[in-house]
This record gives C-alpha cells, sequence and structure tokens, in this order.
C-alpha cells in the first residue's frame, strides 16, 4: 500500500487526466461540428455544380464528390452521437461504502475500519478506471473526426477539380 502522500499525489494525476480527457470530447465535438458546416457547404456548392449542364468528366468528379461527402457525413454523425462518459461517482455512493463497511466491521471486529487513505484509494482506482474507459471513446471519436475531415478534403479537391474541368 503507498503512503497517502503518494496517493494524493496520483490522485490529482489521475483527476486531470480525467478533465482533460472529458473535455477532449468537447473539441472532438466542436471541431466535428466545424467539419459539418463544411460538409454542408462542399454539399451546396456541388448542388450548384450539377445544376449546370456538366461534361461526363465533370459528373464523374462530382459523382465522386458526392459521395465523399455522404459518407463524411455519415462519419460526423457516428462522432457526435452522444455517450455516456465514466465519471467520479457521487458522494452518496463513497457514503454508502463507508456505512456498509462500518455496518460489516460491527459483525467482524477485527475487519480494518474505513480509513482516509482507504477512500483515497477508491477514488484513485476511480479515477484511473475512467480515463481508461474515456480515452478509449475519444480515440473512436478523434478516428471518426479524422476521416470526416478526410472527406472534406477529397469533396473540395473534386469541386475544385470539376471547376477546374470547366475553365479548360
Amino acid at each position: 500500500m503507498a503512503s497517502q502522500d503518494v496517493l494524493n499525489a496520483l490522485e490529482s494525476l489521475a483527476y486531470e487526466r480525467d478533465r482533460q480527457e472529458f473535455a477532449l470530447g468537447d473539441t472532438l465535438d466542436v471541431k466535428t461540428g466545424l467539419t459539418m458546416v463544411a460538409l454542408t457547404f462542399l454539399a451546396i456548392q456541388s448542388g450548384e455544380l450539377i445544376k449546370a449542364n456538366m461534361s461526363l468528366a465533370q459528373c464523374l468528379v462530382q459523382i465522386g464528390s458526392i459521395s465523399t461527402l455522404i459518407l463524411g457525413g455519415a462519419l460526423a454523425v457516428a462522432e457526435l452521437w452522444p455517450r455516456d462518459y465514466k465519471r467520479e461517482p457521487p458522494p452518496a455512493t463513497y457514503k454508502k461504502w463507508i456505512l456498509d463497511t462500518e455496518a460489516y466491521r460491527e459483525t467482524y471486529p477485527d475487519a480494518d475500519p474505513v480509513t482516509a487513505e482507504k477512500l483515497t484509494e477508491a477514488r484513485v482506482a476511480n479515477a484511473i478506471e475512467s480515463v481508461q474507459a474515456n480515452l478509449a471513446i475519444n480515440k473512436q471519436k478523434s478516428r471518426l473526426s479524422f476521416w470526416a475531415f478526410g472527406c472534406v478534403a477529397v469533396a473540395f479537391a473534386a469541386n475544385i477539380a470539376t471547376l477546374i474541368i470547366r475553365l479548360f
């Protein structure tokens, strides 16, 4: 068992990392929201490009652009889909744990009492578990956001190519 000072230091590190993971999820959502704005703009642009008389090459490029926009939109929605982040249990949970442990000690007086150190150990274990669970969520959200942005880049390039073909 680590000393109380070591547990306190680990506790602050674990909670800071947990807050970072929580904030990262929000940041990824904001970035994906901006990606959706770009996807929407490019979809409108593709719609306008399709309205004009197009050559076969332009039509094929726009089919690719629209397909990429649809995929990007689906990826963005998947990234923004609500998820349950793991959080610190409410104080009532710890209070119940303390009361249950004290009730157990009445039956088994030789059992260890609840100490600040044991409470800190439980909180650190919860924080570490939260960080791991939230990290896995954020990794998935990050991949989805990355690929959605990749779709924006491809659709943008396809729309530029359509305009270049039209000019020449």
